[in-house]
């Protein structure tokens, strides 16, 4: 399906797609005169005058929330990964493989999409994903320290080699961002934007999902915290591309569209790495959670829900974690409490 140009916004429908200059002196930081993209501006970031509020909240929020990973201790984990059976062990690698596949495709992604913006803390706030990003990806380096020992963690990183699965999967989500930096135009970029909320919004849960799970019973609970910081940017950036698509214009059956498709991949993929070898997900629950967040993603846009009598099936999680204090709501933007914990170099060093 191709974008209906009807859908976006009279003001952006003849953007060519022509990046701004580093610095224009005949442009425009007028309030009136600011775009997303095709504006005229500076290059002069002023934040005095600044049309997009929403960007202002966004990047506050981004400050707010940093953490590195070395602020988690990561000892007991070394010793809970043994308590691991084999099915959780292949599905701890899986999923760690693609969340590693995310975060590095974002650091590579987004500075094409921000290019062509021209509302500086719209830039800003893709500054600050992108720096979001390269923690996580610090963070599952981190965490693959305690889990393997030097000469089994470059394993992680070439998973796709060896798991079809998971090949399909990040060919799949590179080929839209390809498509548009091979050949700029409404339909390419309205379709990566798109995608970068799916990505942001439902690739990622499933994985933070089956750390939480694990958690529950006391497996890898330092892996579960950092997803939890993760977790906690991943939602800002969700927020960042739902603002974009409203400003931009909502077309509701491309939207509709592409995340069916999404919901069917990531299902696909849930059964294959989780299926019902793992206490606490099935099949069910991981197809319910899938159509859940869409649902939510939809609705953020103003769409109707698409799938009818779909509940979150692991609210339980969410009351459990807020109990303890350790993190935030799925829905919300801040967390209870953050820990300053000593830090493991890494499996060598014990």
């Amino acid at each position: 399906m191709k974008l209906n140009l009807d859908n976006i916004k009279p003001i952006y429908r003849n953007v060519d797609f022509t990046k701004p200059n580093i610095f224009n002196e005949d442009g425009s930081d007028l309030f009136e005169d600011q775009l997303l993209i095709g504006g005229n501006p500076t290059g002069i970031a002023n934040m005095n005058t600044v049309r997009h509020q929403w960007g202002v909240s966004i990047y506050n929020t981004m400050l707010g929330n940093f953490w590195i990973p070395q602020s988690v201790d990561m000892t007991d984990d070394k010793r809970t990964k043994n308590t691991l059976s084999d099915d959780e062990l292949k599905a701890t690698y899986d999923t760690l493989g693609f969340l590693i596949f995310m975060d590095s495709f974002q650091v590579a992604n987004l500075p094409n999409i921000a290019d062509i913006f021209t509302s500086p803390i719209v830039k800003m706030c893709f500054a600050g994903q992108e720096f979001d990003e390269s923690i996580h990806t610090m963070s599952y380096q981190y965490i693959a320290e305690t889990l393997l020992p030097t000469s089994e963690r470059d394993a992680i990183y070439d998973r796709w080699k060896d798991v079809p699965a998971l090949k399909e999967r990040i060919q799949t989500i590179s080929a839209v961002a390809q498509a548009y930096i091979d050949n700029p135009n409404w339909d390419t970029f309205y379709d990566v934007v798109v995608h970068n909320l799916i990505l942001e919004g439902l690739y990622f849960y499933q994985g933070f999902n089956y750390f939480d799970q694990l958690s529950h019973r006391n497996k890898l609970t330092q892996c579960a915290k950092q997803i939890d910081y993760i977790r906690r940017q991943e939602f800002v950036h969700r927020g960042l591309f739902i603002n974009i698509i409203k400003d931009f214009g909502v077309d509701k059956e491309f939207i509709i569209d592409r995340m069916k498709r999404a919901v069917t991949n990531e299902i696909k993929w849930c059964h294959y790495v989780y299926g019902d070898r793992i206490m606490g997900i099935s099949k069910k629950s991981s197809e319910q959670y899938v159509k859940y967040l869409a649902n939510g993603l939809l609705s953020s846009l103003g769409i109707d829900e698409v799938y009818k009598d779909v509940v979150n099936p692991y609210s339980h999680l969410e009351l459990a974690s807020k109990q303890g204090g350790s993190r935030e709501n799925f829905f919300e933007t801040t967390v209870t409490s953050y820990d300053q914990a000593g830090s493991l170099s890494g499996w060598d060093d014990l």
